[in-house]
């Protein structure tokens, strides 16, 4: 007498978004990746109000287009002029001087086509 070929799902269970069988008490589907459960997810404490960078009150009127406005606010951000050299890619973003004209400009009687094909059959 065989084995019920059943037996060899003993100890799984399956994704329940994407429907995986997986091995039992998996966190993470290795197909879709959803979770299964909150294990590995850290609790934390908000971070106290003393902390939070105060946001200056900006009256949304004043990027208004209507005439009469106010004037529009000058804003600063943070600027650098250091440059970050990366060395150790193997991309070549180098454009080559000989562009190709789109295809949408190609002017069909300038194409090389292959010859077509017979596809009838000698047998009839």
């Amino acid at each position: 007498m065989s084995t019920d070929p059943l037996n060899a799902l003993r100890g799984t269970s399956f994704c329940p978004a994407c429907g995986c069988i997986e091995k039992s008490g998996s966190v993470r589907c290795a197909e879709c990746g959803t979770f299964h459960s909150v294990a590995h997810l850290e609790e934390r404490e908000a971070p106290p109000p003393s902390m939070e960078k105060p946001c200056p009150i900006v009256d949304p009127a004043s990027y208004s287009l209507a005439p009469g406005g106010e004037e529009i606010p000058i804003e600063s951000f943070e600027e650098s002029d250091a440059v970050t050299n990366w060395k150790g890619g193997s991309t070549d973003f180098t454009m080559d001087e000989e562009e190709e004209k789109p295809m949408s400009r190609v002017d069909p009687d300038e194409l090389v086509l292959p010859d077509p094909e017979e596809l009838t059959s000698s047998s009839q």
